[in-house]
């Protein structure tokens, strides 16, 4: 018998805590959930304008970040403020990405600088420049093992043409120069790697239409193309689910899931504003944003078909 909804009211980000028995809502406020009894552990407002958030490896703190820039961290048992990095002064941006040690945080500005910071002081250990470039997506992946970080050009001179956004991958600690670019495409709007760290999916726009396609992370070869519904307004989030076999697209007005290999679509999920996704390992269970109403829910998805 399917479990019934839970309502999770306005959810802009939702995280899972790596052992999976907690759930953080990022809405007006910051809200812990106990995913098994189906209650809140605590609620907060760390910082103001929060819009990012990310647990450690260990699941003790989270960190946040707020449409300012300004970052904290946060104890994930009692919701009490640990540090404010009283960095506001730095403007919009991505992220925050722990590292694999949980000592230090890593997040991206909209002015093309990457950074790493002490978690326990906010001290900046190290900086790097992108001029010219907005990092529009700073995030851990194989386990927090390694950065990945989505490039985009702020503008041109009139007349010259766009370059391509672009994908680099980091190797903790961080070094100037040292990410390694695995994929350049026209057109990008969002990526996810899969868990194992071995594939990239990618929304990109072909001839005018939304395409999304698997790319090998190792060598950015294409794996995989389909095209994808229409996006716009808070969609074009992507998100794979733990077991690597499914990837999730948030569209306009609905969820789609596609089978991997081959990108079968497996399913699509009317809703309302959605703008965030999160499965749960090892269960039907996945948490999704919207800016109306989230819900925590069962998710029992069609068969994925075998092209």
């Amino acid at each position: 018998m399917k479990v019934k909804p839970l309502n999770l009211g306005c959810a802009y980000s939702v995280r899972f805590s790596p052992d999976g028995t907690r759930l953080a809502v990022l809405g007006h406020d910051l809200i812990l959930w106990d995913v098994a009894a189906r209650q809140k552990l605590w609620r907060g407002k760390p910082v103001p304008h929060c819009s990012a958030m990310a647990f450690s490896p260990d699941g003790g703190r989270l960190a946040v970040k707020s449409t300012t820039g300004l970052m904290a961290v946060v104890d994930a048992a009692s919701g009490d403020v640990i540090v404010n990095f009283r960095n506001k002064q730095d403007g919009e941006g991505s992220g925050p990405a722990w590292s694999p040690c949980g000592q230090y945080l890593a997040d991206g500005g909209w002015n093309g600088r990457l950074q790493v910071r002490e978690a326990a002081t906010g001290e900046v250990v190290f900086a790097h420049e992108h001029r010219g470039e907005m990092l529009r997506g700073v995030s851990a992946i194989d386990g927090g093992q390694r950065l990945l970080v989505l490039h985009g050009v702020k503008s041109v001179e009139e007349g010259q043409a766009q370059p391509p956004d672009y994908v680099t991958v980091w190797e903790w600690p961080l070094q100037a120069g040292a990410g390694r670019t695995v994929l350049s495409l026209a057109g990008l709007s969002s990526i996810a790697a899969s868990t194992d760290g071995r594939y990239l999916a990618a929304l990109h726009r072909v001839d005018g239409l939304e395409q999304l396609s698997v790319f090998a992370l190792a060598d950015g070869r294409q794996l995989a193309s389909t095209p994808a519904g229409q996006g716009g307004g808070t969609g074009n989030t992507l998100c794979w689910s733990p077991d690597g076999d499914t990837v999730g697209r948030i569209g306009k007005g609905k969820l789609e899931f596609y089978g991997w290999p081959g990108l079968a679509l497996r399913q699509e999920l009317a809703f309302i504003y959605p703008c965030a996704l999160a499965f749960l390992p090892g269960t039907p269970l996945v948490a999704i944003g919207s800016w109306e109403k989230g819900a925590l829910m069962e998710l029992t998805l069609n068969a994925a078909a075998v092209p």
